[in-house]
């Protein structure tokens, strides 16, 4: 094997292995963003924002 086909084997190698051990954990998510100040249950929403065209006025 060339210097070119080994690195692509191994980078094969690499990419089944990392997919294998990277399942993400809902449980983790949140508690990674419970300690940036978010919370599940306190949501807190933009502002409503007016959907009508409001002329300028000159």
């Amino acid at each position: 094997m060339g210097k070119k086909a080994k690195l692509k084997k191994m980078r094969r190698e690499l990419k089944a292995t990392s997919q294998e051990h990277t399942k993400p954990d809902v449980n983790n998510y949140i508690k990674q963003v419970e300690k940036t100040g978010y919370r599940l249950q306190n949501i807190q929403r933009s502002p409503e924002v007016p959907r009508d065209n409001i002329e300028p006025q000159l």
